[in-house]
């Protein structure tokens, strides 16, 4: 027959057993995780540097994947697209399926779709292969003619992009014409896409909720209008300081904890 003390020194064994198996599943999780993070973070896009076109990003996940994902890359030499996208949801799973479709939006910028056709593409894409993960994506495609300074997006369910014009005191947005991705299939309205003209010195602003539901106050969030008046502000510096001059205030302003990853895009075009 065991006694108490013998009982209690198998279960101490026991116990001691459990705590060691669950460090060693913790550090390989956290090693999948380091992992995901670094393969996701190699295909984010680079800063451009171009005489016609510059363009910065600021990425910040609240883990180490996120559901945020972006695109900044030319067509041709006079066609550069910028895309952006949030998966509802955080962790590996829609950071998998916002890569997943990054490769599904990128074919279709090497294939010389359109932004509307680029949407419709995706959305059907998402809707066919993941329709049963109730996994769901906001989605701006933007399309810079470098030549003719002229810009045509499609956004599905996304914040709206800022256009900030060099030479006037208003702020554009550019609203999404689209519900979110995956919901249905029909989900272009009319119109599709839209095209506006810009002139040198024009700025974009691309951003993911999770810039614009920033709590600054116990009940207020920053919102689209203090989005609005910090990125105004930050018309006088440099384009390549921009993304960091708003992000700073953010920061500045914030009350409470970050809860949903951050992704920025300015542009300017020359």
């Amino acid at each position: 027959m065991l006694t108490r003390d013998t009982e209690v020194e198998r279960l101490r064994l026991r116990v001691a057993k459990l705590h060691r198996e669950l460090r060693v599943h913790r550090s390989s999780l956290q090693r999948r995780l380091e992992l995901a993070a670094k393969v996701h973070r190699s295909l984010l896009p680079h800063p451009v540097r171009d005489p016609r076109v510059s363009v910065d990003i600021r990425y910040s996940p609240i883990e180490e994947v996120g559901g945020d994902y972006c695109q900044v890359r030319f067509a041709d030499r006079d066609t550069l697209f910028i895309t952006i996208s949030d998966v509802t949801g955080h962790g590996i799973g829609p950071a998998l399926l916002a890569t997943r479709a990054s490769s599904e939006v990128r074919y279709g910028i090497l294939y010389g779709r359109d932004p509307q056709a680029i949407v419709r593409s995706l959305n059907t894409f998402i809707c066919d292969h993941f329709g049963e993960t109730h996994l769901y994506l906001t989605f701006v495609a933007a399309q810079l003619d470098l030549a003719n300074r002229r810009l045509t997006w499609c956004g599905a369910g996304h914040p709206s992009p800022l256009l900030i014009r060099r030479n006037q005191p208003a702020v554009e947005p550019l609203v999404s014409q689209n519900m979110l991705i995956g919901v249905r299939k029909d989900l272009l309205a009319d119109p599709i896409q839209e095209t506006i003209q810009l002139d040198p010195g024009d700025r974009l602003v691309f951003y993911t909720d999770g810039v614009t539901e920033t709590d600054v106050s116990d009940d207020r969030q920053l919102g689209i209008d203090g989005l609005t008046e910090m990125a105004a502000d930050a018309m006088q510096v440099d384009l390549f300081a921009m993304a960091d001059h708003i992000l700073g205030r953010i920061e500045t302003d914030q009350q409470g904890p970050t809860l949903d990853d951050k992704t920025l895009i300015v542009a300017e075009v020359k």
